[in-house]
């Protein structure tokens, strides 16, 4: 069960303010996954010692910090990522209780710098997949305390979150295809700084944005291709307005963050859990060291889409 992902995706995701990946556009879908959260979370004691593993910038974490607040409750939290986070530093107006946690960057799930039995509560939401499981297991049952839980929202098929990175996964290759509309932009812009207006270079720019108003229609919402077409729509019909190296950097700084975010689904992808996944899952939470074993999706909205497998465990007491 090791990875095949790069993590190289996420490396500067973080520093750029988000507090978690995948959270949904929709504030009421945000909001509900949220309680549900705090629900899960609101059931421990006083002063429980709360890791999240995979933590990004301490989404989950915040939850545990309103489920406290909630219940008149105060927890420890710490955060662990491969990525090097630094949240008080990046993510603007964080929370008091997330400015007291402890976060710690640079550690695999893998290898948790901790003493046996140092937390009481485990989580993690989209990101312990990521790791080599059997591994990553090993290591949360040593961490955890005696009759500790493990809370696991996971990746599998079939969620809306996994789709809808599948669907901007499809919108990227149409921005960044030979003669789509990032290509298309840049070959106007070379025939620009060579000082002269190319009737052909601007015809192909046209047809491109014409394509990709077409797929937007075909394929709705389509919100990554029309942010970055609108921008070039823009920025071409006023070129005389702007320095030329300030376009062509524009230009490049599209193409780097397009290809970020390609490499950060193609590492969600990896990760997902797919049935021999849970399978081993399943084998590994089955043995005498685990109780209260349970699998379920989670699923939220009007219409109960699934955005993830709820994997739950107890650390047995003896």
């Amino acid at each position: 069960m090791v990875p095949s992902y790069s993590n190289q995706g996420w490396q500067a995701y973080w520093k750029e303010g988000r507090l978690g990946s995948c959270v949904p556009e929709n504030e009421e879908t945000a909001s509900e996954i949220q309680s549900r959260w705090v629900e899960l979370l609101s059931d421990l004691s006083d002063g429980a010692r709360v890791l999240d593993v995979a933590t990004g910038n301490g989404i989950l974490l915040g939850h545990a910090e309103m489920a406290a607040k909630r219940n008149g409750k105060h927890y420890a939290l710490t955060g662990v990522d491969l990525a090097p986070i630094d949240p008080a530093r990046y993510v603007p107006d964080l929370s008091e209780g997330l400015q007291e946690a402890r976060f710690l960057g640079g550690i695999p799930a893998e290898r948790l710098p901790f003493e046996e039995g140092d937390f009481d509560v485990i989580l993690s939401q989209y990101g312990l997949e990521y790791a080599d499981l059997g591994k990553a297991l090993d290591e949360i049952k040593r961490v955890l305390v005696r009759s500790g839980r493990l809370i696991w929202l996971a990746h599998c098929e079939g969620s809306e979150v996994v789709d809808q990175n599948l669907d901007q996964d499809a919108q990227i290759s149409l921005l960044l295809a030979p003669g789509g509309p990032i290509d298309a932009m840049t070959g106007l812009l070379a025939k620009l700084e060579k000082g002269k207006r190319s009737v052909h270079a601007e015809t192909k720019l046209r047809v491109a944005l014409s394509e990709a108003e077409k797929y937007c229609g075909e394929h709705p919402p389509a919100n990554v291709v029309r942010e970055v077409c609108t921008i070039i729509a823009d920025t071409a019909s006023r070129y005389q307005a702007y320095r030329l190296q300030d376009l062509k950097q524009m230009v490049m700084d599209s193409r780097k963050r397009l290809l970020a975010h390609r490499q950060r689904i193609n590492d969600l992808l990896a990760a997902v859990l797919r049935p021999d996944d849970i399978e081993f899952v399943r084998v590994q939470l089955a043995g005498p060291a685990w109780t209260s074993v349970s699998f379920s999706e989670m699923c939220v909205g009007v219409d109960s889409l699934p955005i993830g497998l709820l994997i739950c465990a107890r650390r047995t007491g003896s």
